[in-house]
């Protein structure tokens, strides 16, 4: 068995000879290890910045810093990469810099603070993967709730240009009570419904309109303030079938924002398939969606579960994409525009 090697070294402020105490720095593997494996080494810096990992199997590395208030240097987001023969002791120098911030607050329609929303800071892609992914990219780190004041500080973040998202936190869980169950009469969802939607900075449902703001590395803009913004809701609603045609009851139905749109990334909402394989999903504002299912089983903690071809995930089963009998079902594809959706169809493999 070839002997293990060390790894040693400092981090430091990018640019200067000062320390950074008490970063973490995380050790990963450049491939996927064979077999099990658990949750990456890592340490922490001492008060001069230094770390170091002792007994370290030959391979191929990347190294990874981590500090509030800092953020990666340019080209390094992903890590530094070290290779590590055996029986060998390597020392490196690891940077950071100084992170940007910015601040604000979150409004209602009443000029009122809204507490417990997500805002993001998010990036425009380069030109040339903007073609592909027209959407905004969430920069790394740049997320938190708003306080009781309606505040947020996003730090840490890389000198540039960001657009700042507040997201509504009324999204049901997936894994949360029933949906709602299909009504007899349609009065209710023919009448006009409003829901709060993601907002960008001014205040503007959309993402083209939305106002960059600019932060060199460790400055602040703060006084971002921008009122939360409503959109017409809908209602999409269908079936959830298996593969042989027939209605699932109590699959949990997924509707995710189509990112071919340009649309941001996330869960639009989601239901619980009743009798007959019915769902409906309430407060879909207008846009491009995919629709998924997958169907709870009965796991033992601690045992895996006998399913071929899936992954059992917090007690549903998820299929994996690929082909051959146990791909998963393409994702159903529903847009919606000014009216409601009905229709939708679903399909769902049964497990084995």
């Amino acid at each position: 068995m070839a002997s293990a090697g060390r790894l040693v070294g400092r981090v430091t402020v990018e640019g200067t000879n000062a320390p950074i105490a008490s970063a973490r720095v995380i050790l990963l593997p450049g491939a996927r290890p064979a077999g099990p494996f658990g949750p990456p080494p890592q340490t922490t810096t001492d008060q001069d910045g230094r770390f170091a990992f002792d007994r370290v199997a030959p391979g191929e590395y990347h190294l990874q810093v981590q500090k509030a208030g800092y953020a990666p240097v340019p080209d390094a987001a992903l890590g530094r990469a070290v290779r590590v023969a055996a029986g060998q002791a390597i020392d490196v120098e690891l940077h950071l810099q100084k992170g940007a911030a910015i601040s604000g607050r979150v409004l209602d329609a009443n000029g009122e603070p809204v507490a417990e929303v997500r805002v993001m800071a998010m990036r425009r892609p380069p030109e040339r993967a903007a073609a592909v992914a027209p959407r905004l990219i969430p920069a790394l780190g740049g997320s938190q709730q708003t306080n009781d004041l309606g505040e947020f500080r996003l730090s840490g973040l890389p000198p540039g240009e960001y657009v700042i998202a507040a997201m509504p936190t009324g999204f049901t869980s997936a894994f949360g009570g029933p949906g709602v169950p299909l009504p007899a009469a349609t009065a209710r969802a023919s009448r006009p419904q409003t829901t709060t939607t993601a907002t960008y900075y001014p205040g503007t449902i959309d993402q083209a309109a939305a106002q960059p703001i600019a932060v060199a590395a460790g400055a602040e803009v703060g006084n971002i303030v921008f009122t939360m913004q409503s959109a017409s809701a809908y209602r999409v609603s269908g079936v959830v079938v298996d593969e042989n045609g027939s209605p699932v009851a109590g699959a949990m139905v997924m509707l995710m924002s189509d990112p071919r749109a340009g649309a941001m990334m996330g869960p639009a909402g989601s239901a619980r398939s009743g009798d007959g394989g019915r769902f409906v999903i309430d407060g879909v504002v207008s846009g491009s969606y995919r629709a998924t299912a997958s169907i709870p089983v009965a796991t033992t903690p601690g045992v895996s579960g006998g399913v071929t071809g899936g992954v059992v995930t917090g007690g549903f089963v998820t299929w994996s994409v690929g082909g051959g009998a146990d791909a998963m079902p393409q994702p159903s594809e529903v847009v919606v525009a000014d009216a409601n959706v009905t229709g939708v169809r679903v399909v769902v493999r049964r497990p084995s």
